[in-house]
């Protein structure tokens, strides 16, 4: 434990920052590196089967991920301005790769589904950071065919899950085109995004750990308490108004429409459908509430914290729309 909060916690967040402010490929590459490496040390603090099996195949994966991208740099500083295609394309896609964004992202869901909570939080927050600032700044003519691949595939995907992990990692590559969106336009913007995102994200975390739930299905129908701060929260990330995730896709919308409307509406058209599947788990779990036996169930006091956050959640968005 003690190694763990003073050696590799901190070489994760260092590994960030690396990659972030070099200028050179060769040292932003060993940035993901060092990322990698510390952070299958995070993937493996509670030895488990299902953990190493998971970081086992976590690390082939990014290690693919790694050599396809050092491999196209390599090419790209031997024969200069020589095979622009490959050059244009293979890069981009080991960083989706790296990152579990579409259109690499099928091994994402089933093997964030095995993950210990707090790498989970780390993968569909921290972990698409670099990604995304290198994507956006190397190329930026392909950020929209990702941005819009992300949102077609994170909202269709989660339309047939029943587990609440696959759920969330639908939506974390949703919200990727989301951010993708917000980063083209501002860095505050994006910065305002993600700090939403971590926080809603870090909620949603929090409440499958105390609970244990791992399906809807596990969601008992006399847990009134719980039912609507977990649906307030998926609601929230699917950005369905007037909960705090409507804010910052209201104004990537405002910003975005006039430059960008393809997009705009190509967003708008698939957050639907998170929104229908959403709204449809919740309206079956709220209506199981009448079978339950009456004189066997016990209604608990609403807690102050989730009341202040359900309060925050839900008028936060329209003060700021009144005030703008």
């Amino acid at each position: 434990m003690k190694k763990f909060n003073f050696i590799i916690f901190p070489t994760y967040m260092l590994s960030i920052i690396l990659s972030l402010s070099s200028s050179s490929w060769m040292m932003i590459w060993m940035g993901l590196e060092i990322n990698l490496l510390s952070f299958v040390f995070i993937l493996i603090k509670p030895l488990t089967y299902y953990s190493l099996e998971s970081t086992m195949k976590y690390f082939l994966i990014q290690s693919v991920g790694s050599l396809i991208f050092l491999l196209t740099i390599s090419i790209n500083m031997i024969y200069f301005n020589e095979m622009s295609t490959i050059n244009a394309i293979l890069p981009p896609l080991a960083l989706t790769l790296k990152s579990g964004m579409a259109p690499l992202h099928i091994w994402t869901p089933d093997i964030l589904e095995k993950f210990n909570y707090f790498s989970f939080l780390l993968f569909i927050t921290m972990q698409k950071l670099v990604p995304l600032f290198i994507l956006y700044s190397s190329w930026m003519s392909l950020t929209p065919w990702i941005c819009v691949c992300n949102l077609i595939m994170g909202s269709i995907g989660g339309i047939t899950q029943s587990s609440i992990r696959k759920m969330v990692a639908f939506s974390s590559i949703s919200n990727s085109g989301w951010m993708m969106m917000a980063l083209s336009h501002s860095h505050f913007f994006f910065t305002l995004f993600f700090v939403i995102y971590f926080i809603t994200n870090m909620l949603v975390v929090i409440y499958m750990k105390k609970t244990q739930n791992k399906w809807l299905t596990q969601i008992k129908p006399h847990q009134t308490q719980e039912k609507m701060f977990f649906y307030t929260l998926m609601l929230s990330l699917s950005g369905m108004p007037p909960l705090l995730g409507f804010l910052p896709k209201w104004m990537v919308i405002k910003k975005i429409s006039i430059h960008a409307p393809i997009i705009c509406l190509t967003s708008i058209l698939f957050s639907l459908f998170t929104l229908f599947f959403y709204i449809k788990c919740a309206i079956t779990t709220m209506m199981k509430f009448s079978e339950a036996i009456k004189w066997k169930m016990k209604y608990p006091s609403i807690k102050k914290p989730f009341l202040f956050f359900l309060l925050m959640n839900m008028f936060s968005p329209l003060l700021f729309v009144l005030l703008t």
